[in-house]
């Protein structure tokens, strides 16, 4: 089973010992025996060359020898083209790691290569080991079609993992991401799109859909659910139109959406079909009851969220509540894949339970950033403020508002608002 993990390894990886005489190069200065070993070290770099062409040579790697038990600082570092070898090492028990200069960011605009290997340091003994370095992130490309790019004059088209980490794409570039996803087990990726159309009506539209790697058209022999390095991603967006709408209606428009997975070590090309999200934190409107309605004023935002991207916040983004007996209570409940804006609003309330209401006294200090209902009143409006949209702004992640109407005679309805920073 294929695994590329942080650093990956070679199945062919030499690690041998030889217990030859001593060498002048393992003795102290004064000719005598010293608790020192060496370490003769060969790196090889493992291009996927669907994922990049210009493989770096073994010179470019950047080695690291690290104690496994005390790794405050390593024994030796510098570039292989630099390195003695073999290099002098005390004696104990390391990772030997060979990669990219640099660390690893979670998006990166070049691939990042690396591997390591465990290895033992023995007194007076030179050990051979062979690291190879493979691309550890995964790359992302985004297409779009000739008549998607006629009908839409700016959008832009987020890609989360899920935890903490998204791509953001729009009209003014296409440049590929290099995204490092192993580290997250990611085996699913959601697209949010928001879209202004180019004609004269400007329309706006907004959904959001989702993928699954162990969706893939093919099985693929390494049966991994998880997105892993080396692997490609192309993303292609193009539209169909319908014919001849109804006198007054406007053409209906039909996304075509395609996601090309190729494996890193194989070159192997598959399709993944995508998926609507419909299911809980989605955000899909639920059916109105006679006592109470909720709505979002036909934007579309309960059933398709909203995507914030580079400091433009939408200015209608409301959700309405028709309350025929009166409100008793509106509760509001976060859940989110930021766990430093998790934490902090945990600590206001608004995680456990049913969250906070915010027609009870507790809820005072959130009128800065948003309306508050009144008891007894027939209707409420949840809106997003810039206050409020500039706060999450600074929490990347998917951010689900719960809110949950219960009337004088105890009828209660949910809708879910999704944010994705």
């Amino acid at each position: 089973m294929r695994n590329i993990s942080i650093f990956a390894l070679s199945a062919a990886l030499v690690a041998c010992v030889s217990s030859c005489e001593l060498k002048d190069e393992l003795r102290g200065e004064d000719g005598a025996a010293s608790d020192m070993g060496a370490l003769e070290l060969a790196v090889d770099v493992q291009g996927a060359s669907r994922a990049d062409a210009n493989v770096p040579s073994a010179g470019d790697m950047y080695v690291e020898v690290v104690g496994t038990e005390d790794a405050a600082e390593p024994v030796y570092s510098g570039f292989y083209r630099d390195m003695e070898n073999p290099v002098r090492i005390p004696i104990g028990t390391y990772s030997v790691k060979a990669h990219t200069e640099g660390e690893i960011k979670k998006q990166m605009p070049s691939p990042y290569y690396g591997g390591s290997q465990e290895l033992v340091i023995s007194k007076d003994i030179t050990s051979q080991a062979e690291v190879v370095c493979k691309i550890m992130n995964t790359k992302v490309t985004m297409g779009y079609g000739d008549n998607f790019k006629g009908k839409f004059s700016s959008w832009t088209i987020t890609l989360d993992n899920g935890k903490e980490s998204v791509l953001t794409f729009t009209e003014k570039g296409e440049a590929p991401v290099y995204w490092y996803l192993a580290e997250d087990e990611v085996s699913s990726l959601t697209l949010n799109f928001t879209g202004v159309t180019s004609d004269a009506e400007a329309e706006t539209i907004s959904w959001q859909k989702s993928f699954s790697k162990a969706d893939a058209d093919e099985v693929y022999e390494d049966d991994d659910k998880f997105f892993t390095g080396g692997e490609a991603l192309d993303i292609t967006f193009d539209i169909e139109e319908s014919g001849d709408p109804e006198p007054g209606n406007r053409p209906q428009i039909s996304f075509d959406i395609t996601v090309d997975l190729t494996f890193g070590d194989t070159n192997e090309t598959v399709e993944i079909p995508v998926e609507d999200v419909t299911e809980p934190g989605g955000g899909e409107e639920p059916e109105p009851t006679d006592e109470i309605v909720i709505s979002d004023n036909g934007t579309g935002y309960l059933e398709n969220g909203v995507t914030v991207s580079g400091g433009a916040y939408p200015t209608d983004v409301a959700v309405v509540m028709d309350v025929k007996n009166g409100i008793k209570s509106v509760y509001v409940k976060i859940a989110t894949t930021n766990s430093t804006f998790e934490s902090m609003v945990r600590d206001m309330g608004l995680v456990d339970g049913d969250g906070m209401d915010l027609a009870s006294e507790s809820a005072a200090s959130l009128a800065s950033l948003f309306p508050l209902p009144q008891a007894g009143a027939t209707g409420y409006t949840f809106t997003m403020s810039d206050t409020l949209f500039g706060l999450l702004a600074n929490f990347a992640g998917k951010h689900d508002f719960t809110l949950t109407v219960i009337d004088a005679n105890g009828n209660q309805q949910s809708a879910t608002l999704t944010i994705n920073i």
